[in-house]
């Protein structure tokens, strides 16, 4: 009888922790705009050479700018107590980008959302 007490007391507080560290929209916007920035820099500075520096500067500058606003408006996140979920909703198809639990987001694969952005703007 006390281990089921026991087991019961550990989930409950298990559980609690997990309903006060579950992240909010704003970190999952954070987390995601993070993995967006590092994904426009890598993609732009691909092949180029020292003389195109301004210019991978300044298009990281826009694409990040511009990635961060379409990431606020779309960007759907469902609190479940224990955990969060982060969808972005596009043509009719809802797609998890990130799951946030114990004060954490993790986002999708970086081909995903490479992917979800190709099909987003092409």
């Amino acid at each position: 009888m006390k281990a089921i007490l026991y087991t019961l007391l550990i989930v409950v507080i298990l559980g609690g922790i997990c309903v006060v560290t579950c992240p909010d929209q704003e970190a999952h916007s954070t987390a995601l705009k993070n993995l967006w920035n590092k994904l426009v820099t890598e993609e732009l500075s691909q092949g180029a050479d020292e003389e195109d520096a301004v210019l991978v500067a300044f298009g990281s500058v826009l694409g990040t700018g511009i990635g961060g606003m379409v990431i606020d408006n779309m960007l759907n996140v469902d609190n479940y107590f224990v955990c969060s979920v982060g969808t972005i909703t596009y043509d009719g198809e809802t797609q998890i980008v990130s799951v946030g639990v114990l004060n954490h987001v993790f986002t999708a694969d970086d081909k995903k959302v490479l992917q979800l952005a190709e099909e987003m703007l092409y």
